[in-house]
């Protein structure tokens, strides 16, 4: 067996400290709006039994994932987030894959030690070299965008880095021709098919991307005889391989298929259910994803499917900047460098294309400006950073090496002491830059990604609720634990709904949707705890004697302290602003 060489070691242990990171204190927030939104009917999928893809719920694989693990009974808030957390704690290993010596069969050179000078001035014209490499690995680590949503309960995160880890094994089955890398791709591209609707998206960029890099050849005045040939060369490369591409669509399939297909459907004695969960997860998922979220999206306009765009990208951009400017600054700095040095690589300019398009075709995507935005455009953002970080640690090590060689020069005190200058001043702003970058990070993983909430923190999205929802939620299980009848009372015109059971299955009826946006999260929380609920439209209507929780708005909360005698009374912010419930719990 190969013995790991020292970039891979320094990548594996980026990748535990990736883990690490993404798992410490992970239930320490409660669930946001959209985690509760994903949890709630995740459990009451495997009450009823029945799970079927809803586009406007989002991509299967949270679902899916998350039936398995309530069904073991890990439903804490941290355990429900694990999943998520694994797959951004170990994306740092897809450095691996950019890397020039695991692209080139006979690139056993770059396992050795070049000089720094060499990796500077000479970078690889195929993948990353170890410098970027380890780069790349520590960007994917600390970016933190990419720390923040590895803890959350969304879709974002994990088709970022599926995606991120398709291109790196479509990149690595281009230059070696391997064809377990190109079924490896397949199957990250399956599994990013499941995660979110933003995968449309993605697969834009993708195309956008693809163009731009074929296209800058001729911007750079090579002549477009050798770019039409390079394209053909392409193009009769992967039709030598159509056996091994339609393969990889079968994998690709198969992956999205398992996930697909919807739950509770089958019964083995009636073989028709078969076909019709197949056609449902299938064509039928299609057809219902083009409805929803391309035909439907302006049919009719409202605020949530018609937008302005340039608000929207603004407000992505000053997530970017606010949350991971190091990056942003790295990337730009990489793509202007690889860029004008001559000697521009297709994967740095692929990923750099794609980034630069997501600006645009994710805001344009997205039903409402949040922060997770963001992700996507990091993911790919962090290879043309991982450039720039790798030469301003080069220059910085250069600049050292360049001293250390001065000593034993025999030019004159006056020349050697100008070159003593020049590199100083080079090793100081290197050293400058570099120290921005870490106090920078360092400064909003401590500030938002494990600090509580507040207003003005730039990656939690508006309706993440306050670490004090935990008392209320434990004071909650304990009241009901010997209740018998209903646990949890809503009052309010906002929580009421004619008929609890409406909320036992989606889709939830139009007029009661705002009930249910009203009661989230805690309707995680109840449904976690198995209460039974109800609801009133107003305080007048709370029976004697009242269940062992009641939830209220503010607007009720005086008259019914005067009625429940005995009982707590919780005030929760739910939501960065303007958002809180009060909660009364039987002592």
């Amino acid at each position: 067996m190969r013995r790991l060489d020292r970039i891979e070691r320094a990548v594996l242990a980026l990748t535990a400290l990736a883990v690490l990171a993404r798992v410490l204190g992970l239930g320490a927030r409660p669930f946001h709006w959209d985690e509760a939104r994903v949890g709630y009917w995740t459990l009451r999928s495997l009450d009823t039994g029945v799970y079927a893809y809803r586009p406007v719920a989002g991509g299967p694989f949270l679902y899916v994932v998350g039936r398995w693990l309530f069904s073991l009974g890990l439903t804490s808030d941290a355990a429900a987030r694990v999943p998520v957390a694994l797959v951004g704690g170990l994306l740092p290993l897809a450095a691996l894959l950019f890397r020039r010596a695991t692209l080139v069969v006979d690139g056993a050179a770059d396992l050795g030690r070049p000089s720094r000078s060499d990796a500077a001035e000479h970078p690889p014209r195929i993948g990353l070299s170890d410098a970027e490499t380890v780069s790349l690995a520590i960007l994917l680590t600390l970016a933190p965008p990419l720390l923040y949503y590895s803890r959350v309960l969304r879709g974002d995160l994990p088709l970022a880095a599926f995606s991120l880890v398709a291109v790196g094994f479509a990149l690595r089955w281009r230059h070696r021709g391997d064809r377990r890398s190109l079924y490896a791709a397949a199957g990250a591209f399956g599994l990013a098919l499941t995660t979110s609707g933003f995968v449309l998206a993605t697969i834009i960029c993708w195309l956008l991307a693809a163009v731009l890099t074929v296209d800058e050849a001729r911007i750079r005045g090579t002549d477009p005889v050798a770019v039409r040939e390079r394209a053909h060369n392409v193009v009769s490369w992967l039709v030598d391989r159509q056996v091994a591409l339609i393969r990889g669509v079968l994998v690709a399939v198969g992956v999205a298929l398992v996930f697909y297909v919807p739950r509770g459907w089958i019964d083995l004695a009636r073989p028709a259910t078969l076909l019709s969960a197949l056609e449902a997860g299938t064509v039928g998922a299609l057809e219902r994803f083009l409805a929803v979220r391309v035909l439907g999206r302006h049919a009719p306009p409202t605020h949530a499917n018609d937008h302005a765009l340039l608000p929207f990208v603004a407000d992505n951009v000053e997530v970017l900047v606010a949350a991971a400017l190091p990056v942003v600054g790295l990337a730009v700095y990489g793509f202007f460098r690889e860029r004008y040095a001559g000697r521009s690589r297709p994967a740095v300019a692929f990923a750099t294309y794609w980034a630069g398009a997501g600006l645009l075709i994710y805001p344009m995507a997205t039903e409402v400006s949040e922060p997770w935005v963001a992700v996507h455009v990091l993911a790919p953002a962090a290879v043309p950073a991982a450039v720039g970080l790798a030469a301003l640690w080069n220059h910085a090590t250069a600049a050292v090496d360049a001293g250390d060689v001065d000593e034993s020069r025999s030019d004159s005190f006056a020349s050697r002491s100008a070159e003593r200058s020049g590199d100083a001043a080079r090793v100081a702003a290197a050293v400058l830059l570099l120290s921005g970058v870490g106090i920078h990070t360092g400064a909003v993983v401590a500030g938002e990604v494990y600090d509580a909430p507040a207003a003005d923190d730039s990656l939690p999205g508006y309706a993440q609720p306050d670490a004090d929802l935990h008392d209320v939620v434990a004071a909650m299980e304990v009241a009901i634990t010997a209740n018998g009848g209903t646990d949890v009372l809503y009052v309010g015109e906002q929580f009421a709904v004619a008929d609890e059971a409406t909320l036992d299955r989606p889709p939830v009826p139009a007029a009661d949707r705002g009930a249910f946006a009203a009661r989230l999260p805690f309707a995680w929380y109840a449904e976690r705890a198995d209460a039974e609920t109800a609801s009133v439209a107003s305080s007048a209507a709370v029976a004697e004697p009242a269940p062992p929780v009641v939830v209220t708005s503010p607007a009720h909360a005086a008259t019914l302290s005067r009625q429940l005698s005995g009982y707590e009374r919780y005030e929760v912010t739910t939501g960065l602003t303007n958002r809180r419930l009060v909660v009364f719990v039987s002592g």
